[in-house]
């Protein structure tokens, strides 16, 4: 298990797509500060969503739900992310993050 653990906040939009994913609208991530990807060959800013903190149910309902928005095999998107150690999360889907970790702050 982390030692810290950090998040980020759905917005609305995010709540629509993911909702039934993570229902309090909380995503855990492995930091708390968006990283640069390129998906869909444009740049984006990514939370990487953090796939150890997930339970078999979030991750099967995660799978069904990119699986019918990219027309991709669920076993296909599962080995992409078990090889990545994350699945991305465009920031323009989120609306901030948090941390438990007090040193962020000092």
């Amino acid at each position: 298990m982390a030692r810290f653990h950090h998040w980020a906040y759905l917005n609305e939009e995010g709540k629509e797509l993911f909702g039934q994913v993570f229902p309090d609208g909380e995503v855990p991530v492995v930091s708390m500060i968006a990283s640069g990807a390129t998906i869909g060959g444009k740049p984006q800013a990514i939370f990487k969503v953090d796939v150890k903190q997930l339970s078999e149910e979030q991750i099967g309902t995660l799978l069904e739900v990119l699986s019918r928005k990219f027309g991709a095999p669920k076993k296909l998107i599962r080995k992409q992310f078990e090889k990545d150690g994350f699945i991305p999360l465009r920031a323009s889907l989120t609306n901030g993050s948090g941390t438990d970790h007090p040193g962020f702050f000092f």
